[in-house]
């Protein structure tokens, strides 16, 4: 049973051989190097496919429709910044208010009478509601308004009898 151990552990040992590259003045370092065959990394610019997303480096002289698509997806990369960001602030936004409520509510419950209770309550809401104000005007009152504002010399409201 040890046999088989140490002839697995051996095989895998016989795997990575270390090599020592000795240079003159330097100390010796190791390096791993595996026995499998290498496989070269394929040639970006012989395989457009496989290079398509990668950006080139700036002293490559690009033609327009390249230039034209590197603008695009560098707008599409800070258009997706600036979404996630969004909604950062957003789900931020709703944890802090889903926490106030809570904490609000565990103050409430905890009130020794029902009248504190109810006074906290109405003093201190676990959700702030938002005011919608309406517009009382109609179109008619509007452009009187307006035209009262824009008359600077107040010929539409001084009066003289």
């Amino acid at each position: 049973m040890q046999s088989e151990e140490e002839n697995k552990m051996n095989s895998m040992v016989s795997e990575i051989v270390v090599e020592t590259i000795a240079n003159e003045g330097d100390p010796a370092p190791q390096q791993l190097t595996s026995k499998a065959p290498q496989i070269d990394a394929p040639d970006l610019q012989n395989n457009p496919k496989i290079g398509a997303f990668v950006l080139p480096t700036p002293n490559v002289t690009l033609d327009c429709k390249q230039e034209l698509e590197m603008k695009r997806q560098k707008n599409l990369i800070g258009q997706l910044k600036a979404a996630e960001s969004q909604n950062k602030i957003h789900s931020m936004r709703l944890r802090y208010r889903k926490m106030r409520a809570a904490e609000i509510n565990h103050l409430i419950i905890s009130q020794p009478t029902a009248r504190q209770a109810i006074r906290l309550e109405a003093l201190l809401p676990p959700w702030q509601e938002k005011i919608h104000f309406k517009d009382t005007l109609d179109k008619l009152e509007r452009k009187r308004v307006e035209e009262i504002i824009n008359d600077e010399a107040g010929l539409t409201i001084n009066r003289t009898v």
